[in-house]
């Protein structure tokens, strides 16, 4: 009995129907097994490839991107740089803008030398030491240059294109270069000219003609106020046109009187200002009926100086407003305290006289102070016609 019951365990033909059925099952599910691990060892081969397959079509992408990306730089240089490109493009129309401008500017050069042209149509010829013409809107440059006329040497003052000084006649002022001390204005009083309205005292005082000629012009007046007759002095030809103006000869010359006026005098510093430094105010002379008095007071004035009009007064501080440029300096600051009369009347005192000391006429000394450390005098002017052409010899 032992005998069969080992026999039966060791043959697998002796085993039970359950152990045969348990054996099937576990047959079926190996094979199942094997089939899952054969469907998914497929599913992952399948992956795989897919992504070898996916990750070739990218970089053939990357490839084909590359490509054309130089294929579009390649045409882009082409087009900025190659012949007729953006870059020549450009440069062309750069060079004919700049050739545009060029002519523009040539252009208006050329009407500006005409329209010139015409404003000197008045004759004023002006010839600088290299002998050339000089243009009428550089001419202050000029004003301080010596001009040799009648065997004497004067100074280039004022150049009038519109004869604001000489009844609308135009014409040029110069400034004899010398001082001549020793003259007293009190020891030339004289009314002659005053009542003429159309005298050479009214035409460079134009303001104080406007305002105050025919007043001043009384006898009343004239004999009330001294420096108007002092100024009648200055102003009077027939004391100067035999010393200064060339003999024989009108073309030559007008007149010569005394000194130039006080607008005169500002009309040429602020002339010069203009052109050589403008970082300081211009002068600007006014006339008033001040302190009973008929006359000129200006602007700047020193800070401690008495108001004696708005914000006019009769005292500047020249210091600051210097001519810069050397040739022209003597003809606005007189050095070593020579100071020349100006042809105009002060209206600080009826016994003042503007004079030149540098602070553009200043009104501060009666006509009677001579001597000390005041020397006063005159710097002729003569006044040329337009006709004349004048050399200058600096």
């Amino acid at each position: 009995m032992e005998e069969r019951k080992t026999q039966n365990c060791e043959n697998p033909h002796n085993a039970t129907y359950t152990e045969i059925l348990k054996n099937k099952k576990i047959e079926r599910t190996r094979s199942k097994n094997q089939k899952k691990n054969i469907i998914f060892l497929k599913y992952i081969d399948g992956l795989k490839k897919q992504q070898f397959k996916q990750a070739g079509i990218t970089l053939v992408a990357l490839v084909v991107t590359v490509i054309v990306l130089l294929i579009l730089a390649g045409v882009t240089i082409s087009l900025a740089l190659g012949s007729n490109g953006v870059m020549d493009k450009a440069q062309y129309a750069s060079n004919t803008w700049a050739n545009a401008t060029k002519d523009e500017t040539l252009m208006y050069t050329e009407i500006d030398e005409n329209i010139e042209e015409l404003s000197d149509s008045n004759s004023i010829v002006i010839i600088d030491s290299n002998g050339k013409k000089i243009k009428m809107a550089n001419i202050a440059y000029y004003y301080g240059h010596n001009v040799s006329y009648n065997n004497q040497i004067f100074q280039l003052f004022y150049v009038d294109t519109t004869g604001k000084y000489s009844n609308g006649k135009p014409g040029v002022w110069i400034q004899l270069n010398e001082y001549k001390s020793g003259i007293k204005l009190s020891d030339h009083y004289e009314t002659t000219g005053i009542s003429d309205l159309n005298s050479i005292l009214w035409q460079i005082n134009p303001e104080l003609k406007e305002k105050y000629g025919e007043i001043i012009s009384s006898k009343e007046e004239a004999n009330q106020q001294n420096n108007i007759k002092a100024v009648a002095y200055l102003t009077n030809p027939e004391n100067w046109n035999s010393t200064y103006v060339a003999e024989g000869d009108t073309d030559k010359g007008v007149y010569a009187i005394g000194g130039v006026s006080a607008e005169m005098y500002c009309d040429s510093y602020n002339q010069a200002r203009e052109k050589t430094n403008t970082d300081v105010d211009f002068f600007d002379i006014k006339v008033f009926n001040a302190n009973d008095t008929y006359g000129y007071l200006y602007k700047p004035y020193l800070e401690s100086a008495a108001k004696k009009v708005e914000d006019f007064g009769s005292v500047t501080d020249y210091s600051k407003y210097e001519i810069k440029i050397t040739t022209n300096k003597s003809i606005y600051r007189p050095e070593n305290k020579k100071w020349p009369w100006i042809a105009s009347p002060s209206a600080v005192s009826p016994e003042y006289v503007c004079f030149m000391d540098g602070r553009i006429g200043a009104l501060n000394n009666k006509i009677t102070t001579h001597g000390g450390s005041t020397v006063h005098g005159v710097r002729p002017a003569v006044f040329l016609p337009s006709k004349i052409e004048i050399n200058l010899i600096n």
